[in-house]
C-alpha cells in the first residue's frame, strides 16, 4: 500500500503546458530566437509528456526547431541516472557520451535549448561549453517567468507617502 499524498502530483511540463492551454498563464510574448527542446529520459519516456513537452516548447516559441530524433526517440543526454555529480574521469566519459547530443543541438541551429530536467539542464550546459555550440540551456520556468503577464491585481502596489 504506500503513501498517498494528499494533493495530486504533477510534473510542471504538465502544468505549464496546461495552464497556458487554457490561458490561466498569459505569455506577453514568444521568444524570438530559434529554440529547440531536450527530451529528459524520466519526463518523457517514463513520465509519458513527450506530447505536452514538444507543445510546450512550441506554444512559447517562435521559432521551435525540432531534433530530428524526438520524444520517445530522442538521444538520452548522457547527464541521468546519477552521471551529474560525478567528477574527475567521470565527467570526461560523461562529456563523450553527451557528444550525440551535442551534435542533435548544433544541428537544429537553436539558440536556446529548452530543458525541463535538472540533471540534463547541468549536462547540457557542460556540453555547450565542451563542444562550443552557440547556445543557451534554460529551464521552461525560467523563459515563462520572465515572460508570462502578470495579472493587474498581482502587481505590487504603489507605497503611498
Amino acid at each position: 500500500m504506500g503513501y498517498e499524498p494528499k494533493q495530486e502530483v504533477i510534473h510542471s511540463v504538465e502544468l505549464f503546458h496546461d495552464y497556458i492551454r487554457d490561458g490561466r498563464i498569459k505569455l506577453k510574448e514568444k521568444i524570438k530566437v530559434p529554440t529547440t527542446v531536450q527530451d529528459p529520459c524520466n519526463v518523457v519516456r517514463n513520465g509519458g509528456l513527450a506530447e505536452k513537452n514538444r507543445r510546450l516548447a512550441e506554444m512559447i516559441s517562435e521559432d521551435f526547431r525540432p531534433m530530428k530524433k524526438h520524444g520517445n526517440y530522442n538521444y538520452c543526454c548522457a547527464g541521468g541516472g546519477g552521471a551529474m555529480p560525478m567528477g574527475g574521469e567521470m565527467k570526461k566519459d560523461r562529456l563523450a557520451a553527451g557528444k550525440v547530443k551535442a551534435d542533435q543541438i548544433r544541428e537544429t541551429g537553436a539558440k536556446l535549448v529548452l530543458v525541463p530536467c535538472h540533471n540534463c539542464i547541468d549536462q547540457i550546459r557542460d556540453l555547450i561549453k565542451e563542444y562550443k555550440i552557440d547556445a543557451k540551456a534554460v529551464h521552461f520556468k525560467e523563459v515563462i517567468a520572465e515572460k508570462m503577464e502578470i495579472p493587474e491585481e498581482m502587481l505590487p502596489k504603489e507605497e503611498e507617502e
